[in-house]
């Protein structure tokens, strides 16, 4: 009868330590959601915040341009930068697909387009240049010059 009560008893504690250790688990799960619902809300506050900064920033970049406070002229300095490698590097791509820019709305026009697609504006296609004819030099096996084409 002692071997039973222990084994009871054992199969008891054993009962109890597994609760413990699921309510320790339900517990750390929740106080986990919890935080990561708290850090959400944290997230999407500073993402709300850093917009309107720079709502503000292009808002005074607007207004200010290149007049704008000493203390802003190293910042409007890199903007008028970054505007000049980003309408380069646009160009430089639209250039690998056979079209250029839009002047008024700065999307994709196709080769051939007289109007944007997207705004309408007429474009201004430069005409190409004329292909200068090349000069062939026709050589014999002896590397003599035979004739010029």
């Amino acid at each position: 009868m002692e071997m039973r009560e222990t084994i009871l008893k054992f199969g008891e504690d054993l009962k109890n330590s597994a609760e413990k250790i699921a309510k320790g688990t339900i517990d750390t799960s929740k106080k986990m959601a919890e935080k990561a619902k708290i850090k959400r809300a944290i997230s999407q506050a500073e993402s709300s915040l850093n917009a309107a900064y720079i709502e503000i920033g292009k808002k005074y970049e607007e207004l200010y341009g290149n007049k704008g406070e000493e203390e802003f002229a190293q910042l409007l300095a890199e903007i008028a930068d970054a505007r000049a490698r980003i309408a380069a590097s646009r160009a430089e791509l639209a250039a690998v697909d056979s079209a250029s820019l839009c002047a008024n709305c700065g999307k994709y026009v196709q080769e051939g387009q007289k109007f944007c697609p997207h705004c309408g504006t007429k474009q201004e296609n430069e005409p190409e240049a004329p292909v200068e004819p090349t000069e062939t030099v026709v050589v014999d096996a002896d590397g003599s010059e035979v004739a010029n084409v």
